[in-house]
């Protein structure tokens, strides 16, 4: 039964390819609640047997989130003008400006609740050349991890080899350099 379900996850993710991967990402980013490991663990497998391309599966899956954020933050900011004066969106903007950084780049990290991050971004005008990289980035970690899981479970020598060891360096890095750009951000806040 259980081989049978891993089976057709593989099969969906296959007969997906990039644009559907794009696009359930997108679906992922915003408010409907969609769970990414259905697609990218089973697209991370088809990429360790060489069916898909790892590097197109990352981009495509983190710039569908990203998308979807962007959804999220439009509507949100669009919906807020009719309540800028409740108290909760006051204390929204106000949290924001203290805690917003982090909270977009941890949010996307955090199962559940990446998607929702937006909103409140959107809420509080938080400036898109802050919350476009640091969403980016936060998925691509996501996505990265999510793909490399089924990537290192993958069949053959390939799914063992240099290739997967060298991906868990690269995600690494980019979690340090990210790190190391919200903290720097965060520094230069206080």
């Amino acid at each position: 039964m259980l081989e049978h379900i891993a089976h057709l996850l593989v099969e969906f993710a296959d007969s997906a390819g990039y644009v559907g991967v794009y696009l359930y990402m997108l679906l992922v980013g915003t408010f409907i609640p969609v769970p990414s490991e259905i697609l990218l663990i089973p697209s991370g497998y088809l990429a360790s047997i060489g069916q898909k391309s790892f590097l197109l599966l990352l981009l495509s899956g983190a710039l569908g989130s990203l998308s979807g954020a962007l959804i999220n933050y439009h509507l949100a900011k669009w919906l807020v003008q009719r309540f800028r004066h409740k108290p909760i969106v006051q204390k929204t903007i106000h949290f924001f400006k203290r805690h917003g950084k982090i909270s977009v780049f941890l949010a996307p990290l955090t199962p559940g609740l990446g998607q929702y991050i937006s909103i409140p971004a959107g809420i509080s005008h938080m400036p898109l050349r802050i919350f476009i990289p640091l969403t980016f980035l936060a998925n691509l970690i996501w996505v990265g991890f999510m793909l490399l899981i089924g990537y290192i479970f993958g069949e053959g020598s390939k799914a063992h080899s240099a290739a997967a060891w060298f991906s868990l360096l690269l995600l690494g890095f980019v979690i340090l350099s990210v790190s190391v750009y919200v903290w720097r951000e965060m520094r230069r806040e206080s």
